[in-house]
């Protein structure tokens, strides 16, 4: 079965735009609309905004548009049906379970997170329900995890079996291919296949949304004979460990409240800190932090707090992200912990209160490498003090505020005793050769870019570029008031519109119009399969009328452009056109005839005739009445 239209319109009138994107990117309200870097390019001028009134969203830096349903599609990388799903349980409403949907309306990714859906479904039962569970439940309480914590957190345990989760699966009609494309199933030699995870305590990864993506999982048996406390899903069509941050979906929200953000490493650190109070944390999974990770925390604030737990090689490793923060316009604290202790312990023995006098000591990048090299020695000769401020003052560089960076030297010449002007030198060579780099970097990878197109991908359109009044017509259509529709249509035909994308799209108004008796922009932008058209409509919706930026030019506050006037001004200007075109065109025949000593005459008359509309299409009389 397909999902009833009417659902889909209680979704959408349910779901409000801004709400949604929200958690993606940091909006700012910019008159009736809303503004934000883009999610989908990297940018440093917002070009997203998003239209509260029209309940829609347009990036002007890479054309990408569209309501609700197009965002989640987008961002998450699912089909229609599980953005569907998704806005319709954050919304409260009900939908059929996914074995009534149509096989065409699912792709891979739905097959995926319905698998890893199920998966964390039945490690949570296993956990709770089984026998053999019992002894991972002991372990997470023993850790401190309330029967609360442990169900926020859909905690559970994979049995210690080699079929057993993948004999459940089939029974509820899971493939075995689509297991194994989750990372939930591995197959032999033979090409038999075996449960991923057995006999391991498992803590379920989310994506943004809180849907399963992967799972993590830790060692419960001494004869357990794969290696390493924790293992993770593998990389799948829908985890890839370098753009996902655990614990971010439950953290969103303190995050944004806080407007800042605490990186530690483990699942078990987050949970604890989250149990204690502290919401607002994610967690690396051991990973250095990368620029999606940072990209991801930037759609929320740019204030992250580093916990430096010495004794771990994961923290050592998200340190290494620093310089890479600092570039994405972080500001950076750090706050050291105990020796011999971790979020987790730290927490269990003396509290979140405590924790959270511990966070009053975070102390800056500066300072922490600082500490970090007379720790080590490093400072203890002249060579090594070199080597130490020529590291600072390289992550320094690093940051693009000028006025910030000259702060930072600033402090570094104080607490070094060294003057300003040779830090500034320093700096400047540092500057230099973060140029060089990038540089080199774009160039690399534009020449990869090339090969690739010239390999794999055809050759890519050429930008849509709208004459400015057949993009007010595009916009008089999509805004669906069929009196000033008729009125255009009354002067010009579609086939005068030179653009063939702005054409199609206003034949496919026209279409659902005859055939409903009225038209829905969101059912036109679901029916659009061309991305460049989606892209066009969403421009059209979200943008002003291009014709109306004159008055903007004259100093005219006008907050509802006159869509009557709209209407004339765009008729006016294609009938211009077209008539300079037919005059154009009638004065190279008239040469031709002159050539061929033949009749001129009735060239003579027609340029005569189209001079006349000329005027009268200049006149300000000219369809004046109609626009009262």
């Amino acid at each position: 079965m397909r999902i009833p239209e009417e659902k889909i319109e209680d979704i959408r009138r349910s779901s409000d735009i801004v709400d949604i994107l929200s958690p993606y990117v940091r909006l700012k309200k910019r008159g009736k609309n809303y503004i934000g870097l883009c999610p989908f390019h990297k940018e440093k001028t917002p070009s997203f905004t998003v239209s509260a009134e029209k309940q829609m969203y347009h990036c002007f830096g890479c054309s990408k548009g569209g309501n609700v349903f197009t965002f989640i599609m987008e961002v998450e990388k699912v089909s229609f049906v599980e953005a569907v799903r998704s806005l319709a349980a954050r919304a409260g409403i009900e939908l059929p379970d996914d074995s009534q949907f149509s096989s065409e309306q699912k792709t891979e990714s739905d097959q995926l997170l319905a698998a890893c859906r199920f998966a964390g479904a039945v490690f949570y039962e296993n956990l709770v329900k089984s026998d053999e569970g019992k002894y991972a439940l002991e372990y997470f309480h023993k850790r401190g995890f309330t029967d609360e914590t442990i169900r926020t957190f859909g905690l559970g345990y994979s049995l210690n079996s080699w079929d057993a989760f993948i004999l459940r699966a089939k029974q509820e009609g899971f493939r075995t291919e689509d297991l194994i494309k989750a990372g939930l199933a591995r197959q032999r030699e033979d090409g038999s296949p075996y449960d991923y995870f057995r006999g391991r305590a498992m803590f379920p990864i989310f994506s943004t949304v809180g849907r399963v993506i992967g799972f993590g999982a830790r060692k419960m048996r001494d004869d357990d004979p794969v290696a390493g406390k924790y293992i993770n899903s593998p990389e799948t069509p829908i985890y890839n460990k370098s753009r996902v941050l655990f614990g971010l979906s439950h953290a969103k929200e303190a995050i944004r409240h806080e407007e800042s953000v605490l990186m530690v490493e483990g699942y078990a650190d987050l949970i604890s800190l989250y149990q204690a109070g502290i919401q607002n944390v994610v967690a690396s999974s051991g990973t250095a932090l990368t620029e999606e990770q940072l990209t991801l925390i930037g759609h929320y604030t740019h204030n992250l707090t580093l916990i430096y737990d010495g004794d771990s090689a994961g923290s050592n490793a998200t340190l290494r992200g620093i310089d890479l923060a600092l570039a994405q316009d972080f500001d950076i604290n750090i706050v050291e912990l105990p020796e011999e202790e971790d979020p987790d312990s730290f927490v269990q023995k003396n509290g979140g209160n405590a924790f959270k006098e511990l966070m009053k000591n975070a102390v800056s990048f500066i300072e922490f490498k600082t500490k970090k090299y007379l720790d080590a020695g490093v400072l203890a000769t002249p060579a090594g003090k070199t080597n130490a401020l020529r590291s600072i003052v390289q992550s320094i560089a690093r940051i693009n505020d000028e006025l910030k960076r000259n702060f930072f030297i600033k402090d570094v010449s104080d607490k070094f005793q060294i003057y300003e002007s040779v830090l500034f030198r320093e700096l400047e060579h540092a500057l230099s050769q973060e140029k060089k780099d990038s540089r080199r970097s774009f160039e690399t990878e534009r020449s990869a870019e090339r090969r690739e197109q010239e390999i794999v991908l055809p050759a890519k359109s050429v930008p849509l570029v709208i004459l400015p009044e057949e993009k007010d017509i595009l916009k008089i259509f999509l805004d669906g008031n069929f009196e000033v529709i008729q009125f255009v249509l009354s002067h010009i035909g579609i086939d005068q519109i030179t653009d063939t994308h702005v054409r199609a799209i206003l034949q496919h108004v026209l279409d659902m119009a005859d055939e409903s008796g009225s038209f829905d922009v969101n059912r036109l932008m679901a029916e659009m399969q061309d991305p460049e058209m989606k892209g066009l409509i969403s421009d059209a919706m979200v943008s002003k009328y291009e014709l109306s930026r004159g008055w903007l030019d004259m100093e005219k506050e006008i907050d509802e452009p006159n869509p009557w006037k709209i209407a004339r001004d765009s008729i006016i200007a294609i009938q211009k056109k077209n008539v300079l075109k037919e005059m154009e065109q009638n004065e190279r025949s008239l040469k031709e005839i002159m050539q061929q000593r033949g009749d001129t005459m009735p060239y003579m008359q027609r340029h005569e005739e189209l001079k006349k509309v000329q005027r009268e299409l200049n006149s300000p009389e000219y369809l004046k009445v109609r626009t009262q």
